[in-house]
C-alpha cells in the first residue's frame, strides 16, 4: 500500500502526516514554532518526528515527503522567508533529503488547498479550478490545463492581495485595499464593526465590546435573524462574488471551490455570493462554473495537500527510481 508524508508548515504549528493514497491520514503529529525558532532546532526536531511516524509505515511503501510553506524558494528548496515564521534561508529540503531516502518536494502554503483539492476532492476529474481559502487571510491555488500554476517564482495564487478599493483598509502586505482584508473572517469582523459604529441597522450586536466580536459570533447572529449580522454577510458575499467574476475573466476555470473557517457558514455567504458572482460574470461562457464548499476537512487540508504534492510529482517520475522503506 502506498503513503506519503505531508507537511504543512504553519505561522503556529507544523503538522506532519502520514496519508495513504486515497486521503486517509493514519499519523499526525505536530511541533509548535515558538519553542523551535532556531531553524537548526526545528530541522533536527523535524527529522525526529519523520522517524516516529514511518515507525507506523512498515508495511507501507513511502513514495515521498511534500512540504507547504509560506516564503517558499521551490527552485532552492529553501523556507527563504515569511513574515509569521522565524527561520530565514532554511534548508528544509537539503536536510530532509540527507536524513531519507525519499524525494522532497515544496510549495508555497497558498497552494496546499488546490492540490489536496485535486488529489482528494471534488476537482479530482478537473483540469482547470480556482481554490480559494477564507481563513484570517485569503489564500488561492490555481489549476490550469491540469497543471499547478506556480508562477516565475513559486508565488502565484495570491488571490487575497488584487487590490478591491484603492486606498482601503490597510492590509499586512503594506498596501491597502486589499480583498482579504474584506472577504476573510478578520474582514467580516471589520466590516461588522464599520456597520456598528453607523448604527444604521438594528442588532443584538450594539452590546457586545469590540474586542469579542468574531466572524463566529457575526455569523451565529446572521443565523438568528439579525439584520446587522445579515448585511454584513450580504455586502462580504457581494464582494467575493465580484472578485470571483474577475477571477474567471483571467483564468476561465471550470469551478471555484472554497475552504476555511469562512466557507463554513454555508448559504449565509454562498447565497449572496453566487448572486453577485453571477451578476458580475460575463456573458461569453457557455457555462458558469459552479461555486462549491470544499469536502476536504479544514484541520487536515495542509497535510493532505503536501502529501498529494507527492503523488502528483510522483505521477512524473519513474516510480522504479522511488526507494520504498
Amino acid at each position: 500500500m502506498k503513503a506519503a508524508i505531508g507537511i504543512d508548515i504553519g505561522g503556529t504549528n507544523v503538522r506532519v502526516g502520514l496519508v495513504l493514497e486515497l486521503g486517509e491520514v493514519l499519523h499526525q503529529s505536530r511541533i509548535e514554532v515558538a519553542t523551535h525558532s532556531d531553524g537548526e532546532l526545528f530541522l533536527n526536531q523535524l527529522v525526529r518526528t519523520i522517524h516516529e511516524i514511518l515507525a507506523f509505515s512498515l508495511d507501507l511503501k513511502i513514495l515521498g515527503i511534500g512540504i507547504g510553506s509560506p516564503g517558499a524558494n521551490i527552485e532552492e528548496g529553501i523556507i527563504e522567508r515569511a513574515s509569521n515564521l522565524p527561520w530565514n534561508n532554511l534548508p528544509i529540503v537539503e536536510r530532509l533529503t540527507s536524513h531519507f531516502d525519499l524525494p522532497v518536494f515544496l510549495t508555497n502554503d497558498a497552494n496546499l488547498f488546490a492540490i489536496a483539492e485535486k488529489g482528494y476532492g471534488y476537482a479530482s476529474q478537473m483540469t482547470d479550478f480556482l481554490a480559494l481559502t477564507l481563513g484570517t487571510g485569503v489564500g488561492g491555488g490555481v489549476y490550469s490545463s491540469g497543471q499547478l500554476v506556480t508562477g516565475a517564482n513559486g508565488l502565484a495564487g495570491e488571490v487575497g492581495h488584487v487590490i478591491y478599493e484603492r486606498n482601503g483598509r490597510p492590509c499586512k502586505c503594506g498596501r491597502q485595499g486589499c480583498l482579504e482584508r474584506y472577504v476573510s473572517a478578520s474582514g467580516v469582523v471589520e466590516t461588522a464593526k464599520e456597520y456598528i459604529q453607523a448604527k444604521e441597522f438594528p442588532s443584538e450586536l450594539y452590546g457586545v465590546p469590540e474586542h469579542l466580536i468574531t466572524a463566529q459570533l457575526v455569523a451565529d447572529s446572521a443565523k438568528d435573524g439579525d439584520v446587522l449580522a445579515m448585511k454584513v454577510f450580504e455586502e462580504t458575499g457581494k464582494i467575493l462574488g465580484e472578485a470571483l467574476a474577475d477571477f474567471v475573466a483571467v483564468l476561465n476555470p471550470e469551478a471555484i471551490f472554497l475552504s476555511g473557517g469562512l466557507s463554513n457558514s454555508g448559504d449565509l455567504l454562498l447565497k449572496p455570493t453566487r448572486a453577485s458572482f453571477s451578476n458580475s460574470l460575463l456573458s461569453i461562457y457557455p457555462n458558469e462554473p459552479a461555486i462549491r464548499t470544499s469536502a476536504i476537512p479544514d484541520n487536515d487540508a495542509g497535510v493532505l495537500g503536501a502529501s498529494a504534492l507527492v503523488w502528483e510529482y510522483s505521477k512524473k517520475l519513474n516510480e522504479s527510481s522511488l526507494t520504498e522503506i
